[in-house]
């Protein structure tokens, strides 16, 4: 099949002036370009649109790591899709690999393992207890003194309690879409960048749009724009009522020139887990140093914002960087020499549970979003399970807490 990016010239057009896809995907981000990989994969025509080539640094995805969590605090509901995320995570990175023959093996994921810290009786611990009873995750308990031997550098209050989650781990975010974005274009799948949308109907068995002056039509929709989403839906799909908020965030990357006593440096990402820590200040979290630095961001908090006019540069405010250092500070003493920040974007949902649902009215409609900060280590699994909707295939997960109708009044 013919590989095609952003160029119209090369997409047919029918006698009728309109070009025809089996579907049309709003947004090549992770989601996006996961759930372009699966319907391609099935032989199916997919029109991939975007307003900027992928990866780009307009999403949630930029910034080179994610944390990839088995032990999970958000809901034992997420530990199946975590499974099946993570073993297509690594069949995507054996097929990169292959298709790079002769010029190395291509790393998407690195399990160093995830540390998860906080005082006994948090929300983050009872929380991935709970998860644990359900389900057999590999796992240690350590006290605070046991983990700052095992890693050192690390300092944690005495009362701090450790779990130790050995199968996660880091994903490299841009690589995993470059890697997705390849397989999806491999398999026939056509990138299309530009827009916006001018005009969308949604009839029935088909959709019908304008984009960028180009007229298609499709059998189904799928809706992956991130923290565009609540703009969009409100303009053609009001009747959804989907609550999305986009929230300004940062992260920092801070160098390390202390050594421990055997000379080596701290942090280093071969000896040194990604982490993520409750605090009384808020919930932490972060990579070890790949190269760059010590990775550290701040889960919670951030300012609402719109993704048009949010501030990008970091240090626009004066707790960009403040906030972030005096984290590491307690807990990380010897990352302090500032390297660069970055400014993304989460786009939340009220309860900060995804959204993956098809439209009440038009089920050859559906939509991907609300990631609300922890949804990139989805992406594969959410992919699978968006391409399943609109061929409606059997999905083996119980979405029921990813429904939209949770926010009408009847729950219907």
């Amino acid at each position: 099949m013919t590989q095609r990016t952003g160029d119209w010239s090369m997409i047919e057009v029918g006698s009728d002036g309109w070009s025809h896809f089996d579907t049309v995907i709003l947004g090549a981000g992770s989601m996006g370009l996961a759930t372009a990989y699966a319907l391609s994969r099935r032989g199916r025509r997919v029109a991939l649109l975007d307003r900027y080539t992928p990866p780009h640094s307009f999403g949630s995805h930029h910034g080179e790591t994610r944390l990839f969590r088995m032990a999970y605090a958000e809901g034992a509901a997420y530990i199946p899709l975590l499974q099946d995320a993570r073993r297509m995570w690594l069949e995507l990175e054996a097929h990169a690999s292959e298709a790079e023959s002769g010029q190395g093996a291509v790393q998407l994921f690195a399990q160093i393992g995830v540390l998860n810290a906080a005082r006994p009786g948090a929300n983050l611990l009872r929380g991935v207890r709970e998860s644990l009873n359900q389900y057999q995750v590999p796992h240690q308990w350590l006290t605070a003194a046991e983990a700052a031997k095992r890693w050192p550098g690390l300092c944690l209050p005495d009362d701090y309690e450790v779990l130790f989650d050995p199968l996660g781990g880091v994903l490299f975010s841009e690589r995993c879409l470059a890697a997705l974005k390849a397989a999806a274009l491999g398999q026939g799948a056509t990138l299309l960048i530009g827009g916006p949308v001018r005009e969308l109907q949604a009839q029935p068995g088909e959709v019908v749009l304008e984009w960028g002056g180009h007229r298609l039509v499709a059998g189904s929709l799928v809706i992956t724009l991130g923290a565009g989403a609540g703009p969009f839906l409100t303009r053609w799909f009001p009747e959804w009522r989907i609550p999305v908020q986009p929230i300004r965030k940062t992260v920092a990357w801070f160098r390390c020139s202390h050594r421990t006593s055997s000379g080596a440096p701290y942090y280093r990402a071969d000896a040194f887990p990604g982490y993520l820590v409750e605090t009384e200040e808020g919930t932490f979290y972060g990579f070890p140093d790949f190269g760059e630095g010590v990775k550290v961001g701040r889960h919670d908090g951030g300012e609402p914002c719109d993704m048009e006019s949010v501030n990008r540069d970091f240090h626009a405010y004066p707790q960009d960087e403040r906030v972030l250092r005096g984290f590491l500070g307690r807990f990380l003493p010897h990352a302090t020499e500032f390297q660069r920040g970055s400014v993304c974007l989460y786009t939340m949902t009220p309860d900060e549970h995804f959204v993956v649902d098809s439209h009440p009215e038009h089920a050859h409609v559906v939509v991907g979003a609300g990631f609300s900060g922890h949804g990139f280590k989805f992406a594969s699994v959410i992919g699978d399970v968006l391409a399943r909707m609109v061929e409606q295939e059997e999905i083996p997960y119980d979405l029921s807490l990813f429904r939209a109708s949770r926010w009408t009044c009847d729950g219907t």
